[in-house]
């Protein structure tokens, strides 16, 4: 089975669909996968992928001319049994091209709808194969008019080198937050929770990590509030994981949809309990009263007792969230059920 993964996103920045490439093309072309890459020159997945075969389509936006020419020369060079692309904008591209060829394409769905009602029409039908990332992208697709028997939900995959269980201190609690440090992402609804928390338990810290809009503001109330010895603002780092390994509980507390980030994995894999809001995919890493609890969206007093009841549970809760993660979320499981549908996929 010859795979052709295209990630033409010439953005040298990254986000989770660049991250998850990155990811893939490793982990497969470490497990002996015939692979070739279709990447933008210079792009985050350009400078993170070495080892693998690459040919360079770029896709700004769709139906992008000199993209398609590029990418019809590597389909007609690689002749791949299956095209795989991952971003909305060189959808209809992939698509059209692969017909032509006539190969199975198969769409990665990271993102929580498709906006584009044209593309939903007009290219959608002709996908061989839909990978959700989550439960919830599946439903979205399902009532985008996408056939059942057409989606597979394949989670996101993480280095477990990195993220991996550790020894949790007894005290503090660490409590943590990775990622945008903007309005959606609900960090003023766990700041104010927190400051709370001050006001009964002592023996709580909280770590903020990542940058963002709203990163100044938040600098600035802490240092005004009588809770800045116990928050640590750490910014952006590529050292994350330590982050995971000292914190006992995670929250991803936020106010906008989210198709599956990435840290609810990370936090799994690390031993954290999680404390999610219930809008999106991310729920689906909490297994109620088991390894932590999903909140109501900007309801403050809703976290501050689920973060309550967590730190009082937080021992079974990390055990419990590594279970969740080795029986659901491995890298065994998602490198084994991907290659699975792809093969289940070429018998059709």
């Amino acid at each position: 089975m010859r795979i052709l993964w295209v990630n033409g996103n010439p953005n040298p920045h990254f986000g989770g669909t660049e991250l998850h490439t990155v990811s893939m093309v490793k982990e497969l072309k470490n497990m002996g996968v015939d692979l070739v890459l279709a990447c933008a020159p210079g792009s985050f997945v350009d400078k993170h992928t070495h080892h693998v075969k690459k040919f360079y389509v770029s896709f700004p936006r769709s139906l992008h001319i000199p993209g398609m020419w590029s990418l019809y020369k590597a389909m007609r060079e690689v002749d791949p049994h299956i095209v795989i692309a991952n971003n909305g904008k060189e959808y209809p591209d992939v698509v059209y091209l692969s017909k032509l060829f006539g190969k199975k394409v198969v769409l990665f769905r990271h993102m929580d709808r498709m906006k584009q009602i044209t593309v939903r029409k007009l290219v959608f039908p002709l996908v061989d194969l839909f990978l959700a990332v989550s439960g919830h992208v599946k439903e979205n697709l399902l009532k985008e008019g996408v056939s059942p028997d057409k989606i597979q939900v394949i989670y996101n995959l993480i280095d477990e080198g990195r993220f991996k269980p550790s020894q949790k201190p007894e005290h503090p609690i660490n409590i943590l937050f990775v990622g945008k440090v903007d309005e959606g992402k609900g960090v003023w609804d766990l700041l104010r929770a927190f400051e709370r928390l001050t006001k009964t338990r002592d023996d709580v810290r909280l770590y903020i990590v990542g940058d963002g809009r709203e990163l100044p503001r938040v600098r600035a109330y802490v240092e005004d509030k009588a809770i800045k010895d116990r928050v640590h603002m750490v910014g952006y780092t590529d050292k994350v994981e330590e982050y995971y390994s000292l914190s006992h509980i995670c929250v991803v507390p936020s106010r906008e949809r989210e198709a599956f980030p990435r840290v609810a994995i990370e936090a799994l894999a690390s031993g954290c309990a999680l404390v999610v809001s219930h809008i999106g995919g991310t729920k689906e890493a909490v297994r109620e009263k088991e390894n932590g609890f999903v909140f109501r969206a900007g309801d403050v007093e809703d976290l501050y007792q689920k973060l309550l009841l967590s730190i009082e549970n937080w021992r079974v809760f990390t055990q419990n969230s590594l279970e969740l993660y080795r029986k659901n979320f491995s890298k065994e499981r998602t490198l084994s059920k991907f290659l699975s549908v792809l093969e289940d996929l070429l018998k059709r």
